[in-house]
């Protein structure tokens, strides 16, 4: 009775053979697909904590946790349908440059041929629509979750096993901390930050251990430099999160605010000389492609806010090597205006 009543709602969508969960909606997470008698469960958001000490005492149970990294890239579920690879994003979309990657990675062939009900859950980074380019690698797949054929999540240390038995990429290992060992956790955290990494998922170890994730400082800054011309286009709170945030785990971590606030004006400032003189809020991107369909779907999955041009497109083995810009639309439009005379009523 509650699904029919969420059929044709804004929460829940057509989208080909599915219904997609374009929200959260009847217990179900934002992405979840169904087809049939397959529910296709999308990944349920993770619980932020801006306190090491006192997020850990008040979220997770276990008196052992496993730490991993947190990677900085964008979340891609695989899993068979219909004898196929479905690569799905965290909103429920179809993803086929992901399905391309990971059809040539024999390590998730090997997977879905002993585990065709289960599915994968990963980060994708590198030369993909959606991160920064790199020349070290193409992509990378690093799988922090395994969800069997029951739905239920694979229990961590057996999924990272898991993983390397098929020869499959697990996010980094921190290490594996008792609660009274904050102070090393929190050296851990530090030399992350150092490095410019992400942060930290925790998870207590046996039954109910609890997960919440720690976003690192460099991390929070980082974001905020790679956004600040495209300030009009992102979410609601994106920068404010971010300063507050950053500011928060500063202090937390025992970090000199001296050494982070030049780095934060910088961020927030960085990039508007050259949008002023392009009158335009501009990211770059490259990814490398089999064929030009593939190029199409990624295209097909862009969002309304952004235009796409490509800026140069060259022979990459058999196939394609394509670099564009996202021209964030808002963003732009606002810059324009004020690079052109025109008033604005505040």
């Amino acid at each position: 009775m509650e699904m029919n009543r969420l059929i044709g709602s804004k929460k829940v969508v057509e989208y080909g053979e599915f219904l997609r969960f374009s929200e959260k909606a009847g217990g179900m997470p934002r992405g979840t697909l169904i087809s049939g008698e397959k529910t296709i469960p999308g990944y349920p958001k993770i619980a932020r904590i801006f306190s090491l000490e006192g997020g850990i005492g008040k979220n997770v149970q276990s008196e052992e946790m496993l730490v991993e990294e947190k990677i900085d890239g964008y979340n891609v579920r695989a899993l068979m349908h219909r004898n196929r690879l479905l690569c799905l994003s965290r909103g429920g979309y179809t993803d086929g440059f992901a399905e391309e990657k990971l059809s040539a990675e024999p390590g998730a062939g090997k997977f879905f041929s002993a585990h065709p009900e289960w599915m994968l859950c990963g980060e994708m980074v590198g030369n993909t629509p959606h991160t920064e380019p790199t020349e070290e690698y193409d992509v990378r797949y690093y799988v922090f979750d395994i969800v069997d054929e029951r739905g239920e999540f694979i229990p961590p240390m057996e999924r990272r096993e898991i993983c390397r038995e098929f020869g499959l990429t697990p996010v980094p290992l921190v290490g594996v901390f008792r609660k009274e060992e904050i102070a090393k956790l929190k050296g851990a955290v530090r030399k992350m930050d150092k490095e410019g990494k992400e942060g930290v998922v925790i998870r207590g170890l046996g039954g109910e251990g609890g997960i919440v994730k720690f976003v690192t400082p460099s991390s929070d800054i980082n974001d905020l430099k790679g956004n600040s011309t495209a300030l009009f286009d992102m979410p609601m709170g994106f920068m404010k999160q971010r300063v507050f945030r950053s500011a928060v785990s500063i202090r937390d971590l025992g970090l000199k605010p001296a050494d982070y606030e030049k780095r934060l004006g910088e961020a927030l400032h960085c990039g508007f000389g050259e949008a002023l003189d392009a009158k335009e809020s501009v990211q770059r991107f490259r990814v490398r492609v089999n064929s030009h369909s593939t190029w199409d779907s990624i295209l097909a999955g862009m969002g309304r806010e952004v235009e796409v041009r490509v800026e140069e497109e060259k022979r990459w083995g058999k196939g394609y090597e394509i670099t564009f810009v996202k021209a964030m639309k808002e963003s732009t439009r606002r810059i324009r205006r004020a690079v052109e005379g025109h008033s604005q009523e505040d």
